[in-house]
């Protein structure tokens, strides 16, 4: 990792106290620091993204880490400052040309139903992310290049992939590829989405679905992470995640005392807990792809770059997004957010709004005649896109979307939103039959530009990709390709930002804005922290002053 993109991923971290740059946080109150004491049960209030599979491996919810990460250990932990620190993996070497790491493990861990952590349970769950069975909507994709494994010893392995893929540690670190029992894999597989077993330092309980999901600490846990702030058992005796979709009922329960803490501050409250003298405040730009509208590129009218383009020049981002969010939202530079590893910070800017450009591009594409009600025509056909919505689609997106159709009105091209079954919207999206979509993507490298715009992500009949705007650009394909294979920190830093600069030219989207993750809090909650790899609360140093 460069310097630049370590210091950007560390100042994404914007937390309530005093921050360490291991990625924890300690939040005291007036008076200074207290020691920590073990004890009680936290409750937190989650949004309504509640997963509808626990197995971290078949999970791609955006609450699916901060649900089985207290069970969930991964091999390696991701720091603050961009660096990897052993965690289930003591250390490990990568050969000269990136296609073997062999993997040394830690000695001494135990699975919840005392399985053993040892090379054959990480082999076992290596497979079980590969495996079809598993349904893997994210894991899978994330460890493709994963060929196969060799046990060396009790506590070695040896990793094998098809090419080089320099972000496979840095993937390994997130709570979606956290290890499972391997007895739990080979004998019960079936159970682990309603029940998964792992080495945590806290045990699942009991979800009941549409409601909560308690555990209880695990006394036996004495293998956290290098970067947490004590050894031993959790200091929480229990933790339940209670979910509460809507975002007033959310805000009003952390208000009332009946929950410790939320995620997701609702933006419009976010002023009033940092007002608030009871309760603290911790947030973390979530790194990634930001929240955008895609272009479907392959069909008309976005098969044409200027009216791409066009479309981009012609929204007022700031302004829409500073009204949505109450100020409180970081509008995206390009197609990566700014606390992403490798994120190309010289770009900030080039993408403006600028209406008379958006006019100047229409003409030049050949839209130069207008109908009676100012929407630009050519050979007798109207400049019109349609965008299908989901009926769960946000509020907030929802917001942006009829902002963004009353902007691009203005320029002259007719979005049509339609809000169809989630069915027929799913059905839409497999066979490219919309023009514009919705959404981002959360990870820690910038091998998600290869997740969304490699020709190799488009869907096909036989596989579900990511590549929504279904671009096809060769020299997007040969940069991302060539930054996943490179050893070489430099060279890759450089594909990266050449591949940003390219997107941007390409407008495959329209970046909204770099999605927060808001946590707030009670001010006896103390030590809360996120999981840097994939900001999301973690527990594991947490403890409740009172």
């Amino acid at each position: 990792m460069t310097r630049m993109a370590a210091a950007v991923l560390g100042a994404a971290l914007l937390l309530a106290g005093c921050g360490t740059s291991d990625g924890t946080t300690t939040t005291t109150a007036a008076g200074g620091e207290s020691t920590p004491k073990a004890g009680g049960t936290l409750i937190l209030g989650e949004n309504g993204q509640e997963p509808t599979c626990l197995d971290p491996h078949g999970n791609a919810s955006s609450d699916g880490p901060v649900t089985t990460v207290p069970v969930a250990d991964s091999l390696v932990w991701f720091g603050a400052d961009g660096k990897l620190q052993p965690w289930l993996a003591e250390r490990w070497k990568v050969s000269d040309d990136g296609l073997t790491y062999t993997f040394t493990l830690r000695e001494g861990v135990k699975f919840h139903d005392g399985a053993r952590w040892d090379a054959e349970a990480l082999k076992t769950n290596f497979e079980h992310m590969k495996d079809p069975a598993t349904k893997s909507p994210l894991a899978a994709a994330y460890i493709a290049p994963y060929e196969d494994s060799k046990v060396i010893d009790e506590h070695t392995l040896e990793v094998h992939l098809s090419s080089a893929y320099s972000p496979f540690l840095d993937i390994l670190a997130q709570g979606y590829l956290g290890m499972i029992s391997p007895k739990q894999i080979k004998e019960a597989p079936q159970t682990v989405c309603e029940h998964p077993i792992g080495s945590g330092p806290f045990v699942f309980d009991k979800w009941t679905k549409g409601q909560s999901i308690t555990y209880h600490k695990n006394p036996d846990y004495n293998w956290g992470p290098k970067g947490a702030k004590h050894t031993g058992p959790a200091y929480l005796d229990g933790l339940e995640i209670r979910f509460l979709g809507e975002d007033a009922t959310r805000y009003n329960a952390l208000v009332a005392g009946e929950v410790n803490a939320i995620d997701f501050t609702p933006p419009q409250n976010v002023e009033e807990v940092k007002a608030n003298p009871d309760l603290g405040f911790l947030t973390a730009v979530r790194p990634g792809h930001p929240m955008s509208f895609w272009l479907n590129t392959s069909r008309a009218p976005f098969d044409d770059v200027k009216v791409r383009q066009a479309l981009l020049a012609s929204v007022d981002r700031p302004t829409i997004i500073k009204g949505i969010s109450f100020g409180q939202y970081e509008v995206a530079q390009g197609f990566v957010t700014s606390s992403t590893p490798g994120y190309a910070a010289g770009l900030e800017g080039t993408i403006a709004y600028d209406p008379a450009k958006a006019d100047r591009l229409l003409d030049e594409a050949g839209w130069t005649a207008k109908d009676a009600d100012g929407i630009r025509t050519k050979d007798g056909r109207r400049l019109t896109a349609y965008f299908p919505i989901d009926p769960s689609f946000p509020a907030q997106r929802m917001q942006i979307a009829v902002q963004t159709q009353a902007a691009a009105k203005k320029a002259g091209i007719d979005i049509r939103i339609q809000t169809p079954s989630t069915q027929e919207v799913s059905d839409r999206s497999l066979t490219g039959d919309y023009d514009l979509a919705s959404g981002l993507w959360a990870t820690n490298t910038a091998d998600v530009l290869w997740i969304q715009y490699s020709s190799k992500n488009i869907t096909t009949d036989k596989r579900r990709g990511q590549n929504v705007a279904r671009l096809s650009d060769d020299k997007v394909d040969e940069l991302l390709q060539d930054a996943r294979e490179t050893t070489d920190a430099a060279e890759r830093a450089e594909l990266y930002n050449q591949a940003q600069a390219r997107l941007i030219e390409l407008a495959p989207a329209v970046p909204f804005y770099n999605d927060p993750r808001p946590v707030s809090f009670q001010k006896k909650v103390r030590d809360l922290a996120f999981t840097p790899a994939y900001p999301s609360p973690y527990f594991y140093d947490t403890w409740l002053d009172g």
